[in-house]
Order: C-alpha cells, then sequence, then structure tokens
C-alpha cells in the first residue's frame, strides 16, 4: 500500500480493510455458541478462554494498525495536529484494549464479569478512548459543521445517556446497542479520515468500472423482493428458510422486512442512476441487516454478505455521482424538519383526540399493544377488537405514507435553483466572439433562460430546468478548445442537482462532444438545408416551381423586405397575420424558437408577401447573426387563412434576395419532427411540433425545394426512462407561459 496514502486505489483499500478488520467480532455471535449472543458484549467475547477470542482481538489490533498508519501518513498536516492527536490516541487505545481483555466468568450461558485488575484497566482504556472519540466528533462538527459529524456528536451523547441511565442493560437491547454504537464509531472513524484530511484527495473520483453501479442495484432489487417474500412467514411458502427471518416468531421482524424489502424495491432505479442519496440509504439498510443477522437473528452467511455489500459500498462512493453537491445543513435539513414537524403535529393532534375519554383511550391502548398482530396477522377479531384494529392499520398507513413522503422529499430534484443574474450585455459580448450560427440568437431571446459559466473559462451555456430536466441549447458558446469541458461540466452540475441534462439541437458534427461527456442520443428529426445557388439555377425552374411563381403571380402577391427598425403600422400588419395563423389550434412556442414580439421583431430583417389590396398575408422573419456564417435562417412562418398558397413563393423570394444580397452560401429551411429519423421519436417529436402541422406534409414540402437533410439529436443523460422525461417536460420548457 502506498504509505502516503494519496492513490485511489490506497485509499479504498485502507477504508475497506480498516473496517473489515475492526468489526471482526461481529462474527463472534456464530463463532462462539457457549455464551449467549442475547446478552453477551463485545469485551466478553475477547475475554480469556473465550473460543475464537484471539480472531476478534487480532481483528481490533490490525484495525488500530491501519488507523496509525493513517495518522504517521497525515503527520505533516500542521494545520491539523488536534485531530492527528485524537486518532493517535484513539489508535493506541484500540490497539491495547485486546491486549488487556476484560475478566469474566461464565455461567448458565452468560459471562458474568468481576471486578480485577485487568477490568479495572480495561475499563479506563475504555472510557479514555470513547472520550478522544467524542472530542475529535466535536471538533469537526464545531470546524467544519457536517451533518454527518453533528449526528454523530448526538448519537453519541444519547447512546451515553443510555449507558448512564442503565437502560441499555435490557435482556438483547444492551448487546444490540454496543454494536450498533461500535460499528457506527468505526464508519465515521473512516469516513472523518478520509473527509477531514484528505480534502479533494479524499474526492476521488469513479472506478471507471461502468458494471458498479448495475450491480449494485440488482442486488438491491433482488434483496428487496426476498426480503418482502421472507416476510410472509403465516403463508408458509418458503418452509425452512423463514428462520433467517424469524426468532420467536417475532412479528416485529416480518414488519422490519417488508418495509426494507419496499425501500430497497424503491432505491434499486437510483441506484442504476448513481443516486448518491439512495447509496446512503442502501448503506443505512446494509448496515441494519449486518447487525440483525448478527446479534438478532445469526446467520453467518447473511451478515457476511451484507457486511461485504456495505464495506464495498462505503468505499466506492464515487461511482455514485449524483446528487453530491454540498449543501448547507441549513438546505438539508429545511425540507425534511418541516415534514417531520408535520407529522409530528398530526400525530400530537391525533394522540390528543384519542386520549380524550377513557372510552377511546382503552382502544389506543389495546390498538398500540396488539398493533403488529392486528396490522400483520391475517385472523378474525371479536366485535370489541374491531375498532383497535381499524386503529391500528390507520397508524399502519400513516407511517408508511410518511416514509414514502420523506423518500420522495430525498429524491425530488432540487428545482428550485439560484436565479443567475441574466446580464445581456455580456451574453452578447461572448455571442459576437464565438457564435458561428444564426440559431445562437436564442441562447440571448427569449429571455427564459439561465447561464452556467464555469471558472476559468469566458463562455456560457444557456438552459432551462423544466422538471427534473436541464436543457441546454447546443453548443456551448466558448472557445472551441473549451467546449469538452464546459459540456462535462454542465453534466456533472446538473447530476450534482440530481437533474438530467438534455442538449438540443444536436447536428451529426457535435455528435462526438456529447458522447465523450458520456451522454446517449436519439435522432429525432432533420433540418432541410438549401444549396442557394443549386436551388436558383435548377430547382426553382423546374414544373412545379413555374407553377407556384404564375399562381403567386396571378394572386397579385408582391415581394418586399423590410430592415429593422420596423414602423408600427407594418408591426401591426404582420400581427394582424400572425393572430389569424394561431386562431385556436396553434400556440406560441419559446426556449429553441421565437414567438410573435414587437421587441424581437425591431431586431430582425422580415420578408414579407402583400396581395393585390395592398395588404399583408404573409411573412418570415430572418434571425439576427452575431458573426458572418455560410447559413441563413428564419424563425417565424406565417400567413393568413385565405393564402395559404402564399408561403412557397414568399420562401421562394426570400432565397433569392439571399442569393443576390451575397455572403450566404445555404438557407436553412428549419426543423422537420421523424424526417430521416429512426427510432422511438413520435413523442418527442410532437413536443417539438405541438401539433401544429403534419410532419410527413411538411417534409413533402421541404423536398421541392431539393434539400440536404441533416439529422437533429437530443443528447441527454440516462436511459430510455430519462428519455420518457425529457419528452414529457419538453413541451413544458417550449411553452410560453
Amino acid at each position: 500500500m502506498n504509505f502516503e496514502l494519496k492513490s485511489r486505489r490506497s485509499i479504498v483499500t485502507w477504508q475497506f480493510f480498516f473496517i473489515l478488520f475492526s468489526t471482526t467480532w461481529l462474527l463472534a455471535p456464530h463463532l462462539n455458541h457457549l455464551i449467549s449472543y442475547r446478552t453477551t458484549l463485545i469485551s466478553q467475547y475477547e475475554a480469556v478462554g473465550q473460543p475464537y477470542a484471539w480472531l476478534f482481538r487480532l481483528g481490533d489490533m490490525l484495525g488500530a494498525a491501519l488507523l496509525m498508519l493513517f495518522v504517521l501518513a497525515r503527520r505533516k498536516q500542521a494545520k491539523h495536529r488536534v485531530p492527528l492527536y485524537l486518532l493517535a490516541v484513539i489508535a493506541i487505545g484500540i490497539f491495547v484494549d485486546p491486549l488487556i481483555p476484560t475478566s469474566c466468568r461464565l455461567s448458565a450461558g452468560n459471562c458474568h464479569e468481576y471486578v480485577s485488575a485487568a477490568f479495572v484497566v480495561h475499563a479506563l482504556e475504555t472510557v479514555v478512548t470513547a472520550s478522544a472519540i467524542f472530542l475529535a466528533g466535536v471538533y469537526d462538527a464545531w470546524l467544519r459543521k457536517r451533518l454527518l459529524s453533528i449526528a454523530f456528536v448526538v448519537f453519541q451523547i444519547g447512546y451515553g445517556g443510555l449507558f448512564v441511565s442503565q437502560l441499555a442493560s435490557q435482556d438483547r437491547f444492551n448487546t444490540f446497542s454496543q454494536y450498533l454504537y461500535q460499528v457506527i464509531v468505526v464508519i465515521w472513524l473512516a469516513w472523518f479520515c478520509r473527509d477531514f484530511f484528505m480534502g479533494g484527495e479524499g474526492r476521488t473520483g469513479p472506478s471507471g468500472f461502468k458494471f458498479i453501479k448495475p450491480a449494485v442495484a440488482v442486488w438491491a432489487f433482488i434483496n428487496g423482493l426476498l426480503a418482502i417474500i421472507l416476510s410472509l412467514k403465516h403463508l408458509h411458502l418458503l418452509g425452512r428458510i423463514k428462520g433467517l427471518y424469524f426468532a420467536g416468531n417475532n412479528a416485529w421482524l416480518a414488519q422490519h422486512g417488508v418495509v426494507a424489502g419496499v425501500i430497497l424495491l424503491y432505491l434499486s432505479r437510483h441506484l442504476w442512476r448513481g443516486e448518491r442519496r439512495a447509496r446512503q440509504i442502501f448503506l443505512v439498510i446494509a448496515g441494519l441487516e449486518t447487525l440483525k443477522y448478527s446479534v438478532i437473528t445469526p446467520s453467518l452467511p447473511l451478515m457476511a454478505l451484507y457486511l461485504l455489500t456495505f464495506c464495498g459500498l462505503f468505499v466506492l462512493r464515487d461511482d455514485f455521482d449524483r446528487g453530491i453537491e454540498v449543501i448547507t445543513l441549513r438546505m438539508r435539513l429545511k425540507d425534511v424538519l418541516f415534514m417531520f414537524g408535520a407529522l409530528l403535529l398530526a400525530a400530537l393532534v391525533g394522540l390528543g383526540i384519542l386520549l380524550r375519554t377513557r372510552e377511546l383511550s382503552d382502544i389506543t391502548a389495546q390498538s398500540i399493544d396488539h398493533f403488529f398482530d392486528y396490522t400483520l396477522r391475517s385472523q378474525i377479531l371479536p366485535k370489541a377488537q374491531v375498532r383497535s384494529a381499524l386503529l391500528a392499520h390507520t397508524i399502519s398507513a400513516f407511517l408508511l405514507t410518511g416514509i414514502a413522503t420523506i423518500l420522495w422529499i430525498l429524491f425530488r430534484p432540487y428545482n428550485k435553483l439560484p436565479r443567475t443574474v441574466r446580464n445581456r450585455g455580456n451574453i452578447e459580448i461572448l455571442l459576437k466572439r464565438y457564435s458561428k450560427s444564426s440559431e445562437d440568437y436564442f441562447k440571448l431571446w427569449p429571455a427564459d433562460k439561465q447561464y452556467f459559466r464555469l471558472a476559468g473559462t469566458d463562455g456560457f451555456m444557456a438552459y432551462k430546468v423544466v422538471g427534473p430536466i436541464a436543457f441546454a441549447l447546443a453548443d456551448p458558446i466558448c472557445a472551441p478548445t473549451q467546449r469538452p469541458q464546459l459540456v462535462e461540466e454542465f453534466v456533472n452540475w446538473a447530476r450534482s442537482r440530481r437533474l438530467r441534462a438534455c442538449f438540443l439541437p444536436v447536428y451529426e458534427a457535435g455528435l462526438p462532444l456529447y458522447e465523450k461527456a458520456g451522454l446517449n442520443h436519439l435522432q429525432i428529426g432533420a433540418s432541410a438545408v438549401v444549396e442557394i445557388d443549386g436551388f436558383l439555377r435548377e430547382t426553382s425552374r423546374d414544373k412545379w416551381w413555374r407553377w407556384q411563381k404564375n399562381r403567386a403571380a396571378r394572386s397579385g402577391y408582391q415581394y418586399a423586405l423590410a430592415e429593422p427598425p420596423h414602423s408600427p403600422e407594418l408591426l401591426a400588419g404582420l400581427k394582424k397575420v400572425s393572430d389569424a395563423w394561431l386562431g385556436k389550434d396553434r400556440q406560441e412556442r419559446c426556449f429553441a424558437m421565437g414567438y410573435f414580439d414587437k421587441t424581437y421583431l425591431q431586431e430582425c430583417p422580415i420578408s414579407y408577401l402583400k396581395n393585390a389590396d395592398g395588404k399583408i398575408v404573409a411573412f418570415t422573419n430572418h434571425l439576427p447573426v452575431f458573426n458572418p456564417a455560410a447559413v441563413a435562417s428564419v424563425d417565424l412562418l406565417r400567413h393568413t387563412p385565405e393564402a395559404d398558397n402564399a408561403m412557397p413563393y414568399l420562401l421562394f423570394k426570400t432565397i433569392e434576395n439571399i442569393g443576390e444580397a451575397g455572403g450566404y452560401k445555404y438557407f436553412d429551411l428549419g426543423f422537420v419532427p421523424f424526417a430521416a429519423a429512426k427510432g422511438p421519436v413520435i413523442t418527442i417529436a410532437r413536443a417539438l411540433s405541438a401539433g401544429q402541422f403534419s410532419a410527413r406534409g411538411l417534409e413533402q414540402f421541404k423536398n421541392k425545394f431539393n434539400p440536404d437533410w441533416q439529422p437533429n439529436f437530443l443528447a441527454y443523460d440516462g436511459d430510455l426512462a430519462d428519455l420518457a422525461l425529457v419528452a414529457v417536460n419538453l413541451e413544458k420548457a417550449m411553452r410560453l407561459d
């Protein structure tokens, strides 16, 4: 192992073996059958003369040696001398503990401790070590205010209260509480060493093995199914295997299995996606299952399996990279505490109502006393117990609903993101510096976007968050060499907030940029791009186009091009055309396209047609450009219902005018859903088109221009389920509210 403990492999290896060696006493109830696993403490398993005591002592000594190795590896960090001294004291205490085991006598399956020199020294060492652990937790909670350390300190105070008050001395609970305390101490030390002392070095990045998240998710799903099935003990489905989950036919263990199973089924989806919060909850469940199969219903294979699951999940935290943003204690607790407060208030009000009369009090007491019997066992009840049983089911529904609500709070996307200060001047400067496409104008307007800026770069990403999706307009505006970094950081930024990143529209030449960031892509249609010279020289002279020109001449259409600024009279005429075109069936769109807005149109050249009476019947606006480009684009294409034959002629004259002016080589007729597309694109394409036209008819119309169909893609983060979320929320993203 690298003595400096800086490489990813050395850090992960150190944590894994530190936890494994420091918890060898979890095997004690399985290896030592001379004393009862329900009442025996860890130190008693390590007493002189107990079977396998050497194994548990050796494990503690190896764990202490690893902790001291870490202290020595970080000894040069002068600013952290206080916690290093505390860790050194803890390491020495853990090492000395097995060297001077407690003294006890075996009697009736119990190891009764008695006062001796070894007992006194062992007790003093335990007090010193526990005090050093407590001080280390307080130091970190005070210095960094980390939620985990604050919770660890509170837990130690609570355990100390149980110990001093002797409440933890009851049968079995004393053993379980000590096992729980020791496990949490080992876990916190492993976390503290990496997180506090190593800073950025502790965040080593993912392992690079793509199978880890799917494997953990599949294991969680299978375990969830088994936990629920094993809990159906009263149906006798599994014969003797029921003994794995039950000791003395305790019904509360059945409920534990059902709840744990349902939660694991829910978590499996989030684990597959790499949610760090799901990993944390699975860690808690795996830890509890380890303790359960160690001291409550001992089962060596299951205990070992859950222990290894816990160790693997613990050290591979960086493979779960979603939802990793460090949130302040206030942000973490605000929503959850509010929910807990609401549930507590409801419980107190309900309890007050249930205790207001003697009769209701008796019903409530009976319901609580027989809660698990009423809720988990199918039986015929006497009439006098029906109301108590109904109350028990009500309480059960309340608890389960509360759990489901808390889980939703934990996993819901953080949509209330800080608003980015929108500085149009700075954005426009960057667009003038780096823009290569007329479609980049939509990164400035409409004003429904926020901007992602990356330190060390002078570019940005325009995005909009809708539901759990962060929609970004491709491509990033920055220097070409900075594009991969900006895309990757935006994806990581979205993941840290449990959002799915989605980029649109992405053209074929830009796909490698997004594939490199680990995104999937889906073709949703194509853009019809016309080569201007070829169209004017050949296509516009064929039979169909001659017919369109003759029909326009008979209708008396006259073409005009207006440069901004535009007169109020012109804008009023355009507004009438737009309103007539929208009618009752069409809606304005935004985000990746424009809508009728006088301020917007004042920045655009406008091509329009008038009829013989001088009335405007059709128009389109040319997208403004920030830098010379090879492709000219238009946005709005609108006409009055009675002039449905006007658009071909308007586009012909627009292309002709652009060709005569020079400067452009191509004309973009716009996106067509489904055109040249493959795969499940119907829902997404409908969101883009919003039912405003027939995609097939539009494709046939644009084929009259003999265009080059250039595929359009979505680049998205996730799987097919995430793609469904993209489809659902894309229409909302483009809706003009």
